[in-house]
Formats: C-alpha cells, sequence, structure tokens
C-alpha cells in the first residue's frame, strides 16, 4: 500500500509507521507539542476508511476509498504532547491499512 522500503532507507525524519486494526488506534506519546509532520495513509479492500490523527486539541480526518491505489497524505501539527492514529470503516473485515508519519523539513 505505502511503498515504505525506499522511505525507510532514506527517511531520517521518519516518526513512525505500521498497519491499524480496524477499528484500531496507535498512540506515540514521544511526539512533542507543536511538532510538524507529514501523515501519509493508505488502505486497500473494499469500502473506505476514515482516518483520525489526534492530538491535544488538534484533530483531522481523511476518509479514504480503499478501492483507489493511492497514498492520501496531509500535513499535521502537533497541540499537545502525543499523537494518536485511528482507524474505523463500516467494512471492518475486507480493509487493511496502512500509515507513515515522518517529521516536515
Amino acid at each position: 500500500m505505502l511503498n515504505m522500503t525506499d522511505r525507510l532507507e532514506s527517511d531520517e525524519g521518519l516518526v513512525s509507521s505500521g498497519s491499524l486494526a480496524v477499528p484500531g488506534q496507535n498512540v506515540d506519546k514521544t511526539i512533542k507539542s507543536g511538532t510538524a509532520l507529514r501523515v501519509e495513509v493508505a488502505c486497500a479492500g473494499e469500502g473506505t476508511v476514515t482516518f483520525t490523527v489526534a492530538s491535544g486539541t488538534a484533530k483531522t480526518a481523511k476518509r479514504v476509498d480503499c478501492t483507489q491505489p493511492m497514498t492520501n497524505g496531509f500535513d499535521f501539527t502537533t497541540a499537545g504532547p502525543g499523537l494518536a492514529i485511528q482507524a474505523d470503516s463500516p467494512e471492518e473485515e475486507r480493509v487493511g491499512t496502512a500509515y507513515m508519519v515522518s517529521h516536515i523539513s
């Protein structure tokens, strides 16, 4: 879904990456408030996934069509310590997810 192999070898700004169960959430408590990040999300399968990124009072949601083979990215600045990434879908058992978070340089 995300071509992370090349990015992991060359991207020193990588914060975290992985996949999420649907519904599911990953939390990174090491990220400081005011950190500018680039969030990239993707899914595969039938249906849609809503990815929600939250930190303090900042929150962004991105709905992704899993039948479209593309990565969706957006910038996000933390408003508190830590970062939570959540995935929700009405088609829980028919989708797979991936995400990657990196520092904006």
